[in-house]
């Protein structure tokens, strides 16, 4: 099963990266990543194939916990 994080946060030239940051840290590889710059608002969003039961929840308080993040959510 894919699920698709949907990161929204300042457009700050190191929130990709830390978002990202928190997949290679768990050796995740991702299936594909999209970021659009609007303003002010980076919009990050990133599939990911395989993950095991509870991960991708892991990930996303991980991600929603970043400073520069707006909102987070995740969809599969």
């Amino acid at each position: 099963m894919t699920v698709h994080f949907l990161v929204v946060g300042d457009a700050s030239p190191d929130l990709p990266l830390r978002v990202l940051n928190l997949l290679a840290l768990r050796s995740i590889a991702f299936d594909t990543a999209l970021v659009e710059r609007d303003a002010d608002t980076y919009r990050i969003a990133v599939a990911v194939s395989g993950l095991a039961d509870g991960v991708a929840d892991m990930l996303l308080a991980k991600m929603r916990a970043l400073v520069l993040v707006e909102s987070a959510t995740l969809s599969s």
